[in-house]
């Protein structure tokens, strides 16, 4: 099973979130006996300046030394024990970019996990080490982060002895530095970008929201000297306040859980798992659903639900993959807001139906309306059978280059 929190290792860093939570998607096997040691990273320049750099971090797959790329045929570095807490990187590992037009700058990837491509433009990005060593990544919600304030975006990856798996994740952020992918391999995979205009379309729709039904929204806007740096996930601003009768969206999600608990007390609540797996039925009995193979799950908070990974939606190694994959289709249920209204989950839902009702996760409705393809939550890969995947992700058992063209 590929998961998010496998793929992606952020360490710890002061002031910083953790990343979000895993995924449940799990992936065909390539027909290829193992996929190859090394594959192409093109980093393509499609903006409009000639400032603009990369940074490749990641672990390396087989040692799980945490380690950096460099351009100019320089081998990663490996980052090394610090002598004290946030100590700067010493090596520059900034990967420039070719001018616009010029083509793409060209890198040896070798197999590594838990691994991001970071674009900024106009400025370069501050690492820091910690004891242990760990990578300290930028934490672009925080405004205290020296990083806060440069345009940045980012995918994620994975490239292991299977395949190579990438992502044009909003899951964390939508930013005004668009990146689109090309993953070559066995066949072509293809991501389109945001479009121009779109983060701003998508924080005007969430300032609308705001000032429609009194939440926190607009909070989720992040601006700077030259306008909107990046729109974040529900969960970014919550973080800082998780635990505290303060917290941003603490009861959001109380009267809708309240509603569907009840319903499903005297109802039956149906969870395909898919791929053949069987179905799960379940009922509220007291304030816990049970599922007929004994799985079961408590009542979701507003942190639960936007995390994906808390409390009943806590991804525990050890529940048995029926009960993680009824977690996953219970988090995108609660998210799009239709377990309330379709007790067959996923499939009874269509699209259409999805963030249609008031109480819904209104930061992935306005990525989805304003975006060719995204993956706005966690589980944002939960399908109806026979609906094309919206998530953004690509993955190629033999791959042999992979272009990143920001935009």
């Amino acid at each position: 099973m590929v998961s998010r929190r496998s793929m992606i290792t952020l360490t710890a860093a002061a002031g910083a979130v953790a990343a979000s939570s895993p995924w449940w998607r799990t992936f065909a096997a390539p027909t290829a006996e193992a996929a190859p040691a090394t594959c192409e990273l093109a980093l393509a320049n499609d903006t409009d300046t000639s400032a603009v750099y990369a940074y490749v971090t990641g672990r390396e797959f087989g040692t799980d030394r945490m380690m950096l790329l460099r351009g100019g045929g320089q081998g990663p570095y490996y980052i090394e024990q610090p002598g004290a807490t946030n100590t700067p990187l010493p090596v520059d590992c900034a990967i420039p970019l070719n001018a616009p037009g010029a083509g793409p700058a060209v890198v040896t990837l070798p197999r590594m996990y838990g691994a991001r491509v970071y674009f900024v433009r106009e400025s370069k990005l501050d690492f820091y080490v910690n004891p242990g060593p760990a990578l300290v990544e930028p934490a672009l919600h925080n405004p205290a982060d020296s990083n806060y304030g440069k345009i940045v975006s980012f995918c994620e990856f994975t490239f292991n002895d299977v395949q190579l798996f990438v992502n044009v994740s909003y899951v964390d952020l939508v930013t005004a530095l668009p990146i689109g992918l090309l993953l070559q391999g066995d066949g072509d995979h293809t991501v389109a970008a945001l479009d121009n205009g779109a983060v701003e379309a998508i924080a005007a729709d969430l300032e609308a929201q705001a000032a429609a039904d009194g939440q926190p929204w607009d909070d989720l806007v992040m601006r700077g000297d030259r306008g909107i740096l990046r729109v974040v996930s529900p969960q970014n601003i919550m973080a800082p306040h998780f635990g505290q009768p303060n917290m941003p969206f603490a009861n959001y999600w109380s009267g809708y859980a309240d509603q569907v608990w009840e319903h499903y007390r005297h109802n039956d609540l149906r969870i395909d798992l898919q791929g053949g797996r069987g179905i799960l039925t379940g009922r509220v009995q007291g304030d816990t659903l049970v599922f007929d193979d004994g799985s079961t799950f408590a009542k979701p908070d507003s942190r639960d639900v936007f995390t994906c990974n808390h409390g009943p939606f806590a991804n525990n190694p050890s529940d048995s993959d029926a009960k993680k994959a009824a977690l996953a289709r219970l988090a995108a249920a609660f998210n799009r807001s239709t377990i309330h209204s379709h007790a067959d989950q996923p499939n009874g839902a269509g699209v259409a139906d999805f963030y249609a009702n008031e109480v819904t996760n209104h930061y992935a409705r306005a990525v989805h309306e304003h975006s060719p393809i995204g993956y706005a939550f966690p589980y944002d890969d939960v399908t109806p059978d026979g609906v094309p995947d919206q998530s953004g992700v690509a993955f190629d058992g033999n791959p042999t280059r992979l272009t990143l063209t920001v935009t």
